[in-house]
């Protein structure tokens, strides 16, 4: 019997691992914020949780791979999922060759790609996000996800990986970049990938104007 086992703690969920009908398992629980009036903190939470689920299946319906939901209790603000057996990429990118890194983060700009030509952002995307199992990655922490397909929004998604890239792997991280835009491309094509990074940019400059001032 797997006990349950504290393995992250953030500033919204405690993330266990844990035994769900004889198998390893993922439990998310929103905790409860004793500064919000416990009516709204409760509606808060209920429906964050229902978002992410809800996310997370429109997510799979755009051939992206995230762990299986097998529970979902708004009661308690849990959702269980399947546990996926592997680092994140963040972790995983230290110890491939130049040539592996390139092909893991090409595979994760097609699944970006079909996110986004999908009209799905994911709104936090960085690459602690994913998760790599036998080399298949999964996307995973919907939360912040939704429905758009605004330039900016996906611009948005592209600036935070980069910027993600750049402060993990610095040595590299043109290169990973450079590998993710390709597999991006192949699935929203060359014009649309493009203009992705050139709204990336414009938003970089606009993010480092409004530091300055």
């Amino acid at each position: 019997m797997l006990q349950p086992k504290l393995i992250y703690k953030g500033a919204e969920a405690e993330i266990y691992l844990e035994e769900w009908f004889g198998r390893p398992a993922i439990r998310k629980h929103r905790t409860s914020k004793p500064y919000r009036i416990p009516e709204l903190d409760e509606t808060i939470r209920r429906t964050r949780t229902s978002h992410e689920a809800n996310m997370m299946h429109e997510v799979r319906r755009r051939g992206v791979p995230v762990p299986t939901i097998q529970h979902i209790d708004l009661e308690s603000s849990t959702i269980i999922m399947d546990f996926v057996n592997g680092p994140t990429l963040k972790q995983e990118l230290y110890g491939l060759s130049a040539h592996m890194r390139r092909e893991r983060c090409s595979s994760l700009g097609a699944l970006i790609g079909r996110l986004h030509e999908g009209g799905i952002v994911h709104g936090d995307l960085t690459i602690s996000n994913v998760l790599s199992e036998g080399g298949k990655l999964f996307m995973i922490d919907f939360g912040l996800g939704g429905f758009s397909s605004e330039v900016e929004d996906r611009g948005i998604d592209l600036l935070l990986l980069y910027r993600a890239m750049k402060s993990t792997h610095y040595a590299f991280h043109a290169e990973l970049f450079n590998a993710f835009m390709k597999g991006y491309k192949s699935i929203v094509g060359p014009r649309q990938g493009k203009e992705m990074l050139r709204k990336m940019r414009e938003i970089e400059q606009r993010g480092r104007y409004f530091e300055r001032g």
